[in-house]
């Protein structure tokens, strides 16, 4: 007999979604062995280390050696987001600010849905953006200043918005 099949989408669909159970299980085991500031402390850097890897790995697959814009950055977001996180798990606006800066910001997230859902929405401590520092690790982009610890926007009725500045080079005077 023929070995059942799932188109390309649904099986994309069940690995990420099995990846984000197995995430939020790890995170409420941290949570309940060692407490949530433990759990959100070692969710951020988990995160951040993931994004650097999932970036470093979708550049290696498109063949990208390195990155020296805002614009060449956009466009592997765009393609990070597509693959790892689409539209059916979080709903985003993107968009450059300035030549070294752009602006995320956050319409729909699967993580706020499941922090409500698993009533700790007032003390997670959110790691998306986490991720996307992660990203900037990976292309070489470094940040001009540290990304906020912060609690869920989107959980607290407002806008969950970051802007992602470019370190520039300090001139020597």
């Amino acid at each position: 007999t023929a070995q059942p099949r799932l188109d390309v989408e649904t099986e994309n669909d069940l690995l990420r979604r099995c990846w984000m159970w197995h995430d939020a299980r790890w995170f409420a085991a941290v949570a309940g062995e060692f407490g949530m500031e433990a759990a959100n402390r070692l969710n951020r850097k988990n995160v951040r280390a993931l994004g650097q890897v999932e970036m470093r790995r979708l550049m290696r697959a498109l063949k990208v050696e390195n990155v020296g814009s805002i614009a060449e950055a956009l466009a592997l977001y765009e393609a990070g987001r597509a693959l790892y996180v689409p539209p059916s798990l979080m709903e985003a606006d993107v968009g450059a600010v300035t030549d070294d800066s752009y602006e995320v910001t956050f319409r729909r997230c699967f993580v706020h849905e499941n922090i409500v859902r698993a009533g700790i929405a007032d003390t997670y401590e959110c790691a998306v953006f986490e991720r996307l520092g992660g990203w900037h690790d990976a292309w070489g982009l470094p940040l001009e200043e540290e990304l906020p610890v912060r609690r869920c926007a989107l959980a607290a009725g407002e806008t969950c918005r970051q802007r992602f500045a470019l370190r520039r080079e300090r001139s020597a005077s």
